[in-house]
């Protein structure tokens, strides 16, 4: 080998270490960071036996990526669950005692068979009448934490179809200077790790699966099978309900007009945190709120007051409980929107507005022909008595309200308690599993990708004193020169 071949191979040799300690450091600035790959400089031989970096690569593993991914979206969707039950889990879980619908109808039979006892003490008579107004603005509260909750996961869908429209828009740019990249040779491993951070967070908002194609380009397409990106980013539409009450339904997440969320989407998402809202305010919110109109209706039609008269013409009318729909009694067994948002204690019964709390015991509320204590004897208890009888009995329920459709209102109203006790049970469950399995898909994706300071650290020093050997070798070669020029003079 001559003096000039030796001097290029020590060069090349020099250049290529140079090369790969410019890697190793980036590698080992990024250490720690969740999203960063392990980048590796490629050399070859060259035809005079000298070496020379051809490439950067990164490490990779798409399996594992992809389980990341899945990971990801199954636990930001159980995340947005559990923190909406944890909301409603406030109509069960007050800080006063006794202040939920369940206990209150609780106290209101205990009420009633003390005032039936004693039917001629205006005290317990007042004492009713107020555990029933009780019982009726916890129904009341419960349906505006009910319907707030469904606001709030509305609001929460519509900032992420925000948020996700700009990741994709960000996705596409990542997307295009890797294509762009590939085409012209150049190092594009940081520009992957930034698309595939940009994916990560699309998957904590909606669930998506990725699909590399030739040249570096990568299309993704939801759950669900709806294309969010091929070439160029899908536009994901959402419009917000500006007011929710009970029975009004929320509007559909769509990607270029077609919907992936609600009843009509023919290939639904089935994890994110688009997914977990949706199912709050579509779902368990209006599930819950069913079950409250439910017992709000069957109090309504406990109460209520009947002709007495000895020919009786009138229909059934409200009694202490009246709702939006007075003075009708709303239908047996069929859920009627809003009653819980709307039940009240009459106006004639409230001594706090004028009227008597004695119209508990002898009804008439809406007129003489309802008088039931015609005589207006103190003594007089079997209309008490038969309002105890009736919370204590079975009634129809609407099957919609995911609940018994036979029970006693006290039971109805307890087994609601339960459903929403142990749907919140389930869901925290769900996520703290959700939680651990993307922890650990994570730990799996960093050893396998990622950057791991001690090696890379091993790694530097063996170049280094690959450098400091080329060093030496052009020291020696140096000296070669000099003496053959010294010879030469």
């Amino acid at each position: 080998m001559s003096l000039n071949i030796a001097t290029g191979v020590a060069n090349s040799s020099l250049g290529a270490n140079s090369e790969q300690i410019a890697v190793l450091s980036r590698n080992i600035a990024r250490a720690g960071e969740a999203n960063a790959s392990r980048k590796t400089v490629n050399l070859i031989t060259t035809g005079d036996g000298g070496v020379r970096a051809a490439s950067i690569t990164r490490a990779s593993n798409q399996a594992l990526f992809v389980n990341s991914l899945t990971a990801r979206s199954a636990a930001a969707s159980h995340q947005a669950i559990t923190s909406s039950l944890n909301q409603l889990e406030r109509t069960i879980n007050d800080p006063e005692l006794d202040a939920s619908p369940a206990a209150l109808i609780e106290k209101l039979g205990s009420d009633l068979q003390q005032y039936a006892t004693t039917p001629g003490d205006i005290t317990v008579a007042k004492s009713t009448v107020l555990t029933a107004k009780k019982l009726a603005v916890s129904l009341n509260e419960a349906t505006s934490i009910t319907q707030a909750v469904r606001k709030d996961a509305d609001a929460g869908i519509a900032e992420a179809v925000t948020r996700v429209n700009e990741l994709l828009r960000q996705f596409g740019k990542a997307n295009e200077t890797i294509v762009k990249g590939v085409q012209s040779g150049a190092d594009v491993t940081d520009a992957l790790d930034e698309r595939d951070s940009l994916l990560a967070s699309v998957s904590e908002l909606i669930g998506v699966r990725p699909l590399n194609r030739a040249g570096g380009d990568m299309a993704l397409y939801t759950d669900g099978g709806v294309t969010l990106f091929e070439t160029t980013a899908r536009t994901v539409q959402f419009t917000a309900t500006s007011m929710f009450t009970a029975g009004i339904q929320g509007g559909s997440v769509t990607i270029d007009g077609v919907p992936v969320t609600g009843s009509s989407a023919a290939m639904p998402i089935s994890s994110g945190k688009i997914y977990g809202l949706t199912q709050v305010r579509d779902d368990y919110a209006v599930s819950y709120q069913r079950q409250l109109d439910e017992t709000a209706r069957a109090l309504v039609d406990i109460f209520r007051e009947t002709d007495q008269s000895a020919t009786p013409l009138l229909a059934d009318a409200t009694g202490l409980f009246t709702y939006s729909g007075a003075p009708a009694i709303p239908g047996t067994g069929t859920i009627v929107n809003g009653v819980a948002a709307s039940i009240a204690v009459n106006p004639a019964v409230d001594p706090d507005l004028g009227g008597s709390a004695k119209l508990l015991r002898d009804s008439g509320v809406n007129g003489a022909a309802y008088v039931y204590n015609a005589t207006s004897a103190s003594g007089f208890s079997d209309r008490l008595l038969t309002l105890s009888d009736a919370l204590g009995a079975n009634r129809p329920f609407d099957a919609v309200a995911g609940l018994e459709t036979s029970a006693n209102v006290r039971g109805f109203s307890a087994s609601s308690v339960a459903w929403l006790s142990e749907a919140r049970k389930t869901a925290s469950e769900d996520m703290d599993y959700s939680e651990t399995m993307m922890q650990r898909s994570g730990e799996a994706l960093s050893s396998a990708t990622g950057v791991n300071i001690d090696q890379e650290m091993t790694r530097m020093l063996e170049v280094e004193r690959s450098y400091a050997a080329s060093a030496k070798l052009i020291a020696a070669i140096d000296g070669m020169f000099e003496t053959l020029l010294a010879a030469a003079g």
